[in-house]
């Protein structure tokens, strides 16, 4: 028992729409051929000429991207050498603020045990923590400034060189 298939023919509402299709897709190839038309017309540059041209173009633009890539190494290079540095920098401000630090617990230490009064040492002991805390923090401040210059003068070569390429 098979079962015979119906195929479906298609309405007239279909097919209406279908002429609109045509004519929409027709226009630029109408376009196209008029233009092609119109190219025959015109006359040919010569091969040799436009050759030339291209080359010259392409050699322009070679010789740019070039030196694009040669300021941006050069940018790169500066960046290494200022990011150095400022490590450099910010080392040394983290290990003096760690070395002064640790002299001033000392002194808080000695001025704590030098004293035999009680009064006397509370009060020179909470004078010592007082310059303590204000010189660790002092400390700490310069150490963020110093990175965030090293921060900055580590990203201007690069900013300089792909200002120097949009221009």
């Amino acid at each position: 028992m098979t079962e015979t298939r119906k195929t479906r023919t298609r309405s007239a509402k279909s097919a209406a729409p279908k002429a609109d299709l045509i004519a929409l897709a027709a226009e630029p190839v109408a376009e196209a051929a008029e233009i092609a038309q119109a190219a025959e017309l015109a006359p040919a540059p010569t091969l040799s000429a436009a050759s030339d041209s291209v080359s010259k173009a392409s050699e322009s633009i070679v010789f740019s991207l070039r030196d694009q890539g040669e300021a941006l190494r050069q940018a790169v290079r500066e960046t290494v050498a200022v990011s150095a540095k400022g490590a450099l920098e910010v080392n040394d401000k983290i290990i003096q603020a760690l070395q002064i630090q640790g002299h001033a617990a000392l002194d808080l230490w000695r001025t704590a045990i030098d004293n035999s009064r009680l009064p006397d040492g509370l009060n020179a002991q909470t004078g010592a923590a007082r310059q303590a805390f204000e010189t660790a923090s002092s400390q700490w401040k310069d150490v963020a400034e110093t990175t965030a210059r090293w921060m900055t003068r580590s990203v201007e070569p690069l900013q300089s060189a792909f200002l120097r390429q949009t221009r």
